[in-house]
C-alpha cells in the first residue's frame, strides 16, 4: 500500500502554519538562482575532476561529464513536473519538497529506501565539502605561520603541531590521525550559524561564491598555462587501475538534482526554470571541462591528490596559492549551509521531527561525522564511492519514477505516456515549457479535452477521491491527478 492510498494523496498536507513558518519566503532572483545552481554544481568534484581526466581519459571524462549533464536536465524536468501535480502547487505556488514527491508516490518501503539514499547522498556531500575545506585551512595556517595546531583525539590524547607539509596525504597532520585542528573549529564557527538560516537568506552569500569562484578559476587558468601544458599528460583513454572508481567521482557533481525543487519552492515568479537550468548546467560542465582538461596537461597526479594540493606548492604565483588556500572558504564552504537546508526542510515538511531535531541532523551531523574523516586521503574515497552508489539512482533514476507513477494513476500510462518520445525537434521537445513564462503550468479542466487534455471520470471513486474522503474532502471537489499536455508532434512535453 502507497503512502498516498493512507491519506496523502497529492495534497500538500504539510501545510501546517507550525511547519510552514519554518521555510523561505519566494524571493530568489535570476541572479541568485544562477549562484545557487552553479555552486550546487561545481563542488568538491571540482578539484579532482584533474585526476578524473588524467586517470580516466579525456575521452570517457568527458563523455560521462555530458551524459550526467544532459540527464540531470531531464531529471530536474521531471521532478519540477512531479511538483505541479501537487494539488495547489499547479503554478508553484505552494511547496512541495524532494521526499514529499516520495511519500506521496512510493510505496512505505520504496519511500523509506529513497529517504535513507537522500539523507546519505546529501550528508556525503557536506561532510566532503568540510574535510576539503579545512585540510586546507590547516594548510594556510602552515604557510603562514610556520606551524598548525590541532587537539589529538586518538591515538594518543592531546595537542598537537606540525611545521612542515606532508607529501603523502592531504591532511598536514598526515594518515591514520583523529584530531580537530584549528581550521576544523573556524569553519564550524562561520558555517553552522548560517545553516540556520532559511534558503532564500543565503542568496548574498551565493552570489559572492559565484563571483569568487570565476575569479579563482581564471586564475588557476593562468597558472596552468604559465607551467605549460603537456599533453603526453592527458591520455586519450586510460585502463589505470583504479580509472573507473575515478570517473565516478564525476558523477558526483551531479548530485544536485535533489536540491532543485526547494530552489522552485522559494524562487521568484518571474524566474525562468528552463532557462536557468540550462545555463547553469552548460556553465558548470564547460567548468569542469575546462578544469579537468588543463589540470591533467599542467600537473601529474597521484591517485587521492587533488588539485589544490599542486597549486599550493613551491614554485607557483604568490597569487595562485592564495587563490588556493582561499578556494575552499569562498567556494566549496557556502554550499555547506545549501546542503543542510535542504535536508531541513525535507525532514520537517515529512514531519519525520521537529525544528530542533531537523537542525542536529542537517547542521551538526556532518560536523560530527567529518571529525573522523579529516585524516589523510579518505575524502576521495568517499566521494567515489557515493558518487558510484547514490548519485544515480537518487538523481536521475528516481525522478524519473516519480514521473512516471504521477503519469500510470488510472490507466493514463498506457494512452499517454507510450507518446513519451524525442520530438522531431529533439531534446527540445522534451524540455520546452508549454506555457509562456516557464514557471507558470496551465491546470487542465474537463473543458480543454477537446484541444489535447486528457482527464477521464467514472461513477467508481479512484484512490484519490478515497483519500480525500480520508481527508474529510469533498470526493467530487479533488481533481485527478493532472495530465501532460500533448504537444502536435504527439509527443509529450515536460511542462516548466
Amino acid at each position: 500500500m502507497s503512502i498516498a492510498s493512507e491519506g496523502t494523496a497529492l495534497l500538500n498536507g504539510h501545510l501546517d502554519p507550525d511547519i510552514s513558518k519554518n521555510f523561505g519566503k519566494k524571493t530568489i532572483n535570476s541572479f541568485s538562482s544562477y549562484a545557487l545552481l552553479i555552486n550546487n554544481i561545481t563542488g568538491p568534484g571540482l578539484v579532482a575532476m584533474c585526476v578524473a581526466y588524467q586517470h580516466g581519459g579525456w575521452i570517457p571524462a568527458t563523455l560521462v561529464l555530458g551524459v550526467g549533464a544532459i540527464s540531470s536536465v531531464l531529471s530536474a524536468g521531471f521532478l519540477i513536473q512531479t511538483m505541479t501535480r501537487f494539488r495547489g502547487n499547479e503554478e508553484f505556488q505552494s511547496r512541495v519538497e524532494f521526499m514529499e514527491m516520495a511519500r506521496a508516490l512510493f510505496p512505505r518501503w520504496a519511500y523509506y529506501l529513497v529517504f535513507f539514499l537522500f539523507l546519505f547522498n546529501i550528508t556525503t556531500s557536506n561532510v566532503s565539502a568540510i574535510v576539503e575545506s579545512a585540510q586546507t585551512l590547516d594548510s594556510t595556517f602552515l604557510m603562514s605561520f610556520g606551524q598548525a595546531c590541532a587537539l589529538e583525539i586518538a591515538p594518543s590524547f592531546g595537542f598537537i603541531c606540525v611545521d612542515k607539509m606532508n607529501p603523502l596525504s592531504d591532511s598536514v597532520f598526515g594518515e591514520n590521525v583523529w584530531y580537530i585542528s584549528l581550521g576544523f573549529i573556524m569553519l564550524a564557527i562561520i558555517s553552522v550559524p548560517v545553516g540556520l538560516w532559511n534558503l532564500e537568506e543565503n542568496m548574498i552569500i551565493q552570489n559572492l561564491s559565484l563571483i569568487a569562484l570565476c575569479l579563482l578559476l581564471s586564475q588557476f587558468c593562468m597558472q596552468f598555462l604559465y607551467n605549460g601544458l603537456h599533453p603526453e599528460y592527458l591520455p586519450v583513454s586510460s585502463l589505470q587501475a583504479g580509472a573507473g572508481i575515478t570517473l565516478g567521482s564525476i558523477l558526483f557533481n551531479f548530485a544536485f538534482v535533489v536540491t532543485v525543487p526547494s530552489w522552485v519552492n522559494e524562487k521568484r515568479p518571474d524566474v525562468k526554470i528552463h532557462s536557468s537550468l540550462w545555463f547553469s548546467i552548460a556553465v558548470g560542465t564547460l567548468m569542469f571541462v575546462i578544469m579537468g582538461a588543463m589540470g591533467a596537461m599542467a600537473y601529474q597526479f597521484p591517485f587521492g591528490a587533488d588539485l589544490l594540493t599542486k597549486l599550493n606548492q613551491r614554485g607557483q604565483w604568490m597569487l595562485t596559492r592564495l587563490g588556493a588556500l582561499f578556494f575552499p572558504p569562498l567556494v566549496l564552504v557556502p554550499g555547506i549551509p545549501i546542503l543542510s537546508i535542504i535536508v531541513r526542510y525535507n525532514l520537517l515538511e515529512n514531519k519525520v521531527c521537529g525544528p530542533f531535531w531537523a537542525n542536529i541532523y542537517g547542521v551538526i551531523l556532518p560536523w560530527v561525522i567529518a571529525m573522523f574523516l579529516m585524516s589523510g586521503n579518505l575524502l576521495n574515497f568517499i566521494l567515489n564511492w557515493s558518487g558510484l552508489l547514490t548519485v544515480a539512482p537518487l538523481n536521475f533514476l528516481i525522478p524519473c519514477a516519480m514521473f512516471l507513477k504521477s503519469m500510470s494513476q488510472e490507466g493514463v500510462f498506457s494512452k499517454s505516456m507510450v507518446r513519451l518520445s524525442f520530438s522531431s525537434a529533439g531534446l527540445g521537445g522534451l524540455v520546452n515549457p508549454v506555457v509562456e513564462g516557464d514557471s507558470k503550468v496551465k491546470t487542465p479542466t474537463k473543458e480543454k479535452d477537446n484541444i489535447g487534455y486528457q482527464s477521464y471520470s467514472s461513477t467508481t471513486p479512484t484512490k484519490d477521491q478515497e483519500a480525500a474522503k480520508v481527508l474529510g474532502s469533498e470526493a467530487e471537489s479533488l481533481e485527478t491527478w493532472k495530465m501532460l499536455p500533448i504537444s502536435d508532434e504527439g509527443s509529450i512535453s515536460v511542462a516548466w
